[in-house]
């Protein structure tokens, strides 16, 4: 029986110590905002430039807090059929159970312009096996996980610029057949946008396809995957980008593996979906 990415994990190990930089990563980068962005009205360009401290913020005030965890009664927070087509009958279609892959959303905007993007075909990302085309065409689904996350950032008064919240949220444990584990409805919902009057914030999450993994057996797969979460603030005279990276596992397991806030990577035998690692440009 064929265990998957066993066979990476001694050279992983020896990437890692070649290449020192990608266990301790900055994931905050901090630069002049262009003096002729479009971005800005001249009111706000020109308050900029009589008070600095207001309009420029404090990189370490800039933190992403775990609120709560917590059940959703139900995967009503997406609309399945507007992403989804199911065939009336999957005989005759192969249907690869080792081969797990995103037929959904691979990118996505969660905050756009200081709001929150709400709509009721809520993008989500999905592991399946190969060949299946809906959730309802497989069971045992579990109630949805959610993670909910505060996002803060203060200027050099101490006065909070940014404040907001989103949920992460995934289905899991669905299963083809009484066999695998698998995911659906990887999301990332936004609840709070609170942005003060000079600042612009902006909030994407992506889903590579090179990070989608089984960490199972071929007999039995686990599917796998990293959402990667991207963040934007801006003032006239400031801007700064940021990252997170989660690693979520079809039988419920969640962690936080790369952000700003964690001194180091996980290390690459600790990781269950490690082949993306062999490639950091594909992640970040």
């Amino acid at each position: 029986m064929k265990i998957h990415l066993s066979s990476l994990t001694a050279f992983l190990l020896a990437l890692f110590c070649a290449f020192p930089a990608l266990s301790r990563a900055q994931y905050i980068i901090e630069r002049n905002t262009p003096q002729d962005s479009s971005e800005f009205t001249p009111t706000e360009k020109s308050a900029a430039k009589a008070y600095p401290e207001y309009h420029t913020l404090n990189t370490r005030s800039i933190r992403l807090i775990l609120l709560e965890v917590k059940n959703e009664p139900d995967m009503n927070y997406v609309n399945f059929p507007l992403t989804e087509t199911p065939p009336k009958d999957l005989a005759g279609i192969l249907v690869s159970l080792e081969k797990i892959v995103n037929i959904a959303t691979k990118a996505w905007d969660i905050v756009r312009d200081n709001k929150p993007v709400l709509n009721l075909d809520t993008k989500y990302a999905t592991a399946y096996p190969q060949g299946i085309t809906a959730a309802s065409q497989m069971s045992q689904w579990s109630k949805p996980k959610t993670y909910v996350y505060g996002f803060y950032a203060e200027n050099m008064y101490g006065g909070t610029m940014i404040d907001s919240k989103h949920k992460v949220i995934f289905s899991y444990n669905g299963s083809y057949k009484g066999t695998g584990k698998y995911l659906t409805g990887v999301t990332v919902v936004p609840t709070v946008a609170s942005v003060s009057w000079g600042y612009r914030f902006h909030m994407s999450a992506t889903v590579p396809d090179s990070t989608i993994a089984n960490v199972g057996t071929d007999a039995d797969p686990v599917a796998s995957m990293q959402l990667k979460l991207t963040w934007r603030m801006a003032s006239a005279l400031k801007e700064v980008e940021g990252t997170s990276v989660y690693y979520i596992q079809a039988d419920g397991f969640f962690e936080e593996i790369a952000s700003p806030w964690k001194s180091t990577w996980k290390d690459a035998a600790d990781v269950g979906s490690a082949a993306p690692l062999l490639d950091p440009a594909k992640v970040f």
